[in-house]
């Protein structure tokens, strides 16, 4: 019963649904995160790398690749993910030929590297030619896997560097919107005030996730929004 609930609890931090919700704090974020992925997924063909690939939560998506390689970094005190890891990038070279990959995915990992200019020179070089890469990263998040959060970028600042290291952008979608970020980090801030004990912390937490989760839904769907402030960028690249 126990171990039902904690992967009950694990799957609705990556696929929020109704239980994700009323106890996912990071539910704004990563209901459109997932969507966004979900629907690029179908695009993706070949032998794929996922990059940063944790738990693999997005594998399920990725019907129709012939082969899903993962690849994490290797970071003290991140053991119970190297589970479903297939090798370990060791912050240089990632350990496969030139050409080698069709697709690449990468979520919510280049603010965890200081190199990532040479780490985009590495996607270019393993990737094939009109090969495609599905990158996502924060903007308005809150500080996470502490202390190996190193960076946020702007969307300017992305399509420099993807457009220097090789890579044209098919698109660009940002997730979120300031109403959405306001409620998000409405709930971070009810967060940092609770007892530091997780279960208990998580109990108080639940009714002021769902409350904010309903407000920043409805009224980010209803009110205009601006695009300035959003959770994350999306991008589509292709090797040129």
């Amino acid at each position: 019963m126990i171990d039902f609930l904690k992967k009950s609890i694990q799957k609705a931090k990556f696929e929020p649904k109704i239980l994700g919700f009323c106890i996912n704090n990071n539910y704004l974020i990563r209901r459109e995160l997932n969507s966004q992925i979900k629907k690029n997924a179908l695009n993706a063909t070949g032998i794929l790398l996922d990059f940063g690939c944790g738990t693999k939560p997005y594998q399920k998506y990725f019907t129709n690749v012939s082969r899903y390689i993962g690849i994490d970094l290797k970071i003290e005190g991140w053991e119970h993910r190297q589970d479903t890891v297939d090798f370990f990038y060791d912050g240089k070279t990632i350990p496969f030929e030139d050409n080698y990959f069709d697709t690449m995915l990468c979520t919510e990992v280049l603010e965890h590297v200081f190199n990532i200019e040479e780490l985009l020179s590495e996607f270019q070089r393993v990737l094939k030619p009109n090969g495609t890469a599905l990158i996502t990263t924060p903007f308005m998040w809150e500080e996470h896997e502490m202390p190996h959060d190193f960076g946020r970028y702007t969307t300017p600042a992305l399509i420099y560097l993807y457009e220097k290291y090789g890579f044209e952008i098919v698109s660009h979608h940002k997730t979120g919107n300031n109403i959405k970020v306001i409620a998000q980090f409405s709930i971070n801030y009810v967060k940092s005030l609770l007892p530091a004990n997780k279960i208990l912390k998580q109990i108080l937490l639940v009714p002021f996730i769902i409350y904010f989760n309903f407000v920043g839904s409805i009224f980010g769907f209803l009110l205009p929004g601006d695009k300035s402030v959003y959770f994350n960028n999306v991008f589509v690249l292709r090797k040129k």
